[in-house]
């Protein structure tokens, strides 16, 4: 009754009916639907590739996937040419396309989120990515310790997996268990949020264009700028949290946040445990060596490259959503094999200094060079050993 197709003989009872009971981890589960004799068969250990797709891509892919791009829409051929090379590489267990929570805020105010969030989460595998504020989190902190210890700023190593939350190097079970989750009580705040970052955004271009703002200055602004900003988001989290109790609106504590009181919570504690005279909190937050946290810095470099172009006449696109697309970039690009990102910023990481200051792990691909994404996903699929392949078409039913 639960064993699936194709069949194999039994090697007991000889009949035409041993199938897949189940896949977990490195071992496929199989039985026979007529004399019910079962045993597990070690699969072969696979090294998946990790690929970043941003929420305009995971968008399109679920358009292809449900039969519901809208007729005659551009770049029609690219995406089902895309869906298809990257659902064959992932059946073939050669990458996993991970979700995180920026695409959790980006879905909630989809107008089919569950559905787009279990279309993605079918691409994860059994993994997801950390949160990107605790990625942050885990960088300060080793810098902060860094300094505890009057070092120089310190050389992360990038290992995937330590941005996973799950087993990147598991067979993919043949059957997915979700949560059907309703967020979109948050909806709401999320838009708000995202209307309040648009039009910071859009004033700090003002400054920009009003005072001829130079790539360096604004570089400069922005690496500095560590500890001041961790001190004016702080306030503002704090201040939100009061006005949210203090409020007769009981949505208003759906809105509420207390990650950045946490993080200074916990640094606040590490240094007083420590106790390292003249060094605390506040002076660590002012350090130099900052600058050269990943995320902080790749971030850093981003806005300058878009505050230039604003400075310099052009008309890039400025919405909450460029600020997302940063934070990914910056958060997962050190880690990543490959990310899609949207035009413009894989535009901007290939200006100038971005190329040549910023190290990362990731290929960048957007619609800017559709075909060489295409090419990348082929090879992928191609990589798969003949044994992983006829294991992919037994179970999943994949491509030989």
């Amino acid at each position: 009754m639960f064993e699936l197709p194709p069949y194999r003989k039994c090697p007991k009872c000889k009949a035409e009916a041993f199938g897949t009971l189940s896949v977990g981890g490195t071992v496929a589960e199989k039985r026979c639907a007529e004399c019910r004799y079962s045993h597990g068969e070690i699969l072969p250990d696979l090294d998946k590739r990790v690929v970043y797709l941003d929420q305009f891509a995971v968008s399109e892919l679920y358009k292809i996937k449900t039969r519901t791009r809208r007729a005659g829409a551009p770049s029609e051929q690219f995406w089902q040419d895309c869906y298809a090379f990257a659902n064959r590489a992932y059946l073939r267990q050669q990458v996993i396309f991970p979700f995180s929570n920026l695409h959790s805020d980006e879905t909630i105010v989809f107008h089919s989120p569950e559905e787009l969030r279990l279309a993605h989460e079918m691409f994860s595998g059994v993994t997801r990515f950390e949160n990107s504020d605790s990625i942050a989190r885990l960088q300060e902190w080793i810098f902060a310790e860094a300094y505890l210890h009057g070092e120089e700023p310190p050389s992360l190593s990038f290992n995937v997996d330590d941005v996973l939350s799950g087993d990147r190097n598991v067979w993919l079970p043949i059957y997915h268990i979700g949560v059907n989750s309703d967020f979109s009580m948050f909806a709401p705040g999320l838009r708000k949020s995202k209307a309040t970052a648009e039009d910071s955004l859009k004033q700090l271009a003002e400054g920009w264009v009003k005072n001829r703002a130079t790539f360096d200055q604004i570089l400069k602004h922005e690496l500095t700028s560590y500890g001041p900003a961790m001190r004016y988001a702080l306030q503002e989290e704090v201040k939100r949290s009061y006005t949210a109790f203090a409020s007769d609106d009981p949505s208003s504590v759906l809105d509420m946040s207390f990650g950045l009181q946490n993080r200074y919570k916990e640094l606040a504690a590490l240094f007083a445990k420590r106790a390292v005279p003249g060094k605390d909190v506040s002076t660590f937050l002012d350090w130099k060596g900052n600058e050269q946290q990943p995320a902080h810095k790749i971030f850093a470099y981003l806005m300058a490259a878009l505050g230039w172009r604003v400075s310099s006449g052009q008309s890039p696109k400025l919405s909450a959503g460029i600020l997302n697309d940063f934070t990914a970039i910056a958060t997962y690009a050190p880690y990543v094999d490959a990310m899609f990102v949207d035009r413009q910023c894989a535009s901007l990481l290939r200006q100038g200094r971005l190329r040549s200051k910023l190290n990362y792990r990731a290929h960048i691909f957007s619609m800017n060079n559709p075909n060489e994404f295409l090419h990348y996903l082929t090879a992928l699929g191609d990589a798969a050993s003949n044994e992983i392949r006829m294991f992919a078409h037994e179970l999943y039913d994949a491509e030989l």
